[in-house]
């Protein structure tokens, strides 16, 4: 099936589904189109990349005690070479791998405990040359919608519960997550398996003011060695995130200003469909607003704009760290409330920056576009 015609499809999906969905009381179900497409100049092994990325996911309630979801969905990724003497275009598509959860609500609005798992429908297994997209996808200047096309699947689970405090609540959340091994390479017979990766989350939110709502949050994570067919992969690491945010009622709208930090305290090995790279120390800082109003009674307008810069080093025995990029994304959704279970979100938006090779600047720039649909009971 072509991109075009999937794309197609999904639009089609997006506006016949509901109507089918409706007398199943209850599911909620969503899906999407993104179209995004960025170009960089002279100094990378390929000067562009785009991405066609159909994500699908349905919420089936059961009961008042429990929710399944289920989700999946299809990528294109195309890669033009810079050096074609060296490397070939290279296009790379098909389906993700299709994620489960199972949530229990064992205290309604306080507790709830899961069990979630990954069937290994993605691709997962590459041949040689197509590594050279990993670089590309992996970026988190751009943040690609679809960064990890597949793996061997997982299995795993955790809980997630708030502390009421006066008007504020504490957050406090916990997953673990097994990996199972998968043929990354066609080229070689031993099969990569990622570390059992914990992460453990923590949250205050409430308001300062009749209008002023805050929330702060922190993620840490862990992750296992890697095996790589006998071998233990070295290189595995922590990584830290913060994030804080506030919201600010302007007007007839609501103003919020945010930012987040992902700190990668140690060298890192990051599994993907397309290998494992290696990550050296780094941290990502990146700061956002948008602003959100609306215009008649059914449509919400939302400009942004987020500011990410990206420093690491240069290599795993390195510990200063150093400028790697910058980028700056610009855009807007408008929601459409269609009927009182239907809605529809067109995004739009564009983005420039530049990645860092030694002493050198590469700039970039790209777009992306997407249609979102969603079902609510």
């Amino acid at each position: 099936m072509t991109a075009r015609r999937l794309a197609a499809l999904a639009v089609t999906v997006l506006l016949l589904v509901p109507g089918a969905l409706s007398a199943q009381t209850g599911v909620r179900a969503r899906t999407a189109v993104f179209f995004e497409s960025y170009t960089f100049n002279d100094g990378l092994a390929f000067d562009k990349v785009t991405e066609i990325t159909v994500p699908i996911g349905i919420t089936v309630p059961l009961g008042r005690v429990a929710d399944f979801t289920v989700s999946s969905g299809w990528v294109n990724v195309r890669l033009n070479s810079a050096l074609p003497d060296q490397l070939e275009n290279q296009n790379i598509k098909g389906f993700l791998d299709t994620e489960t959860r199972l949530a229990v609500n064992v205290i309604p609005g306080r507790l709830v405990v899961f069990a979630n798992g990954a069937l290994p429908t993605g691709i997962k297994r590459v041949q040689q040359q197509e590594l050279a997209v990993l670089g590309a996808l992996s970026s988190d200047l751009i943040g690609f919608t679809a960064a990890n096309l597949g793996t061997g699947g997982n299995v795993g689970g955790g809980f997630a519960g708030a502390i009421p405090l006066g008007s504020w609540a504490v957050g406090l959340g916990a997953t673990y997550r097994n990996w199972l091994p998968y043929q990354a390479l066609a080229t070689t017979e031993d099969k990569l398996r990622p570390g059992a990766d914990v992460r453990v989350r923590l949250g205050i939110e409430g308001p300062l003011a009749r209008r002023t709502y805050v929330r702060i949050a922190g993620i840490w994570t862990h992750r296992q060695q890697d095996d790589f067919g006998t071998q233990k992969l070295n290189g595995v690491g922590n990584r830290i995130i913060g994030y804080a945010s506030i919201n600010q009622g302007i007007g007839a709208g609501t103003l919020t200003l945010y930012g987040f930090d992902v700190f990668r305290g140690s060298p890192f090995r990051e599994e993907t469909a397309l290998g494992a790279p290696i990550l050296p120390r780094g941290n990502l800082i990146a700061a956002g607003t948008k602003y959100e109003f609306r215009l008649g009674r059914t449509v919400t307008v939302i400009p942004s704009v987020e500011f990410r810069l990206s420093a690491q080093a240069r290599s795993l025995s390195e510990s200063q760290l150093r400028l790697a990029g910058e980028s700056l994304r610009f855009g807007a959704d408008i929601n459409f409330a269609v009927s009182r279970s239907f809605a529809l979100t067109l995004q739009g938006g564009g983005m420039s920056g530049f990645v860092k090779q030694v002493n050198d600047k590469i700039g970039f720039r790209g777009f992306r576009m997407a249609l979102h649909g969603s079902v609510t009971p």
